[in-house]
């Protein structure tokens, strides 16, 4: 019977930790404030990228940032990526630090220890998306896991070794579950002892 009640409770936990990771909640999200290929957010030379915000325009929707409204004029900036290694159309780039800003306040940052980059001119999606991604800053909820980034390039502007890009973005989390995990084993620990 004990064995029976804590097959039922990890079944439980189970349940709730795959709920928790298919409702990934967007944290943060902008479209491209770019009219055309005139005002880029980054840039490719072939031996890095580098990016960034500076002009108005770009609306920062922060839906996973309860202390944060919407933001009319954010800006942001990236650290300049290095590439490691170049696959095709497909290179990984060095990691990296992404600030965005309400103009002069820091909002939100994304730290990554390394990102790929799809050139604009392959089949399918282009995109810069990071991998070992975390946010912090002074509005983050602290128990956030499975951070993940994704800029959506469009209107490339060069030759294929060299280009600039506007983008969109999305960012992603989903709640810690080490709380729950805890309960789990408590819970077990519990019906043991009866």
């Amino acid at each position: 019977m004990k064995s029976f009640r804590c097959r039922c409770i990890a079944t439980l936990i189970g349940a709730a930790f795959a709920a928790s990771a298919a409702n990934a909640a967007t944290i943060a999200t902008f479209a491209d404030p770019a009219p055309d290929g005139s005002t880029p957010l980054f840039a490719y030379d072939g031996s890095a990228l580098t990016g960034g915000w500076s002009l108005g325009g770009l609306t920062l929707l922060t839906p996973g940032l309860p202390l944060v409204p919407d933001i009319a004029n954010a800006t942001f900036t990236m650290s300049p990526l290095t590439v490691n290694s170049v696959n095709g159309s497909v290179v990984l780039l060095s990691g990296g630090q992404i600030d965005f800003f309400d103009g002069v306040d820091l909002v939100f940052q994304i730290t990554f220890d390394g990102a790929s980059l799809t050139t604009p001119f392959g089949f399918g999606a282009s995109e810069f998306a990071g991998y070992n991604v975390q946010f912090s800053g002074p509005n983050v909820p602290g128990d956030l896991s499975a951070e993940a980034f994704a800029f959506a390039f469009a209107n490339p502007q060069g030759t294929p070794n060299d280009f600039t890009v506007t983008a969109s973005f999305t960012s992603s989390a989903i709640p810690e579950p080490a709380s729950l995990a805890a309960l789990a084993l408590l819970a077990c620990a519990g019906l043991r002892r009866r």
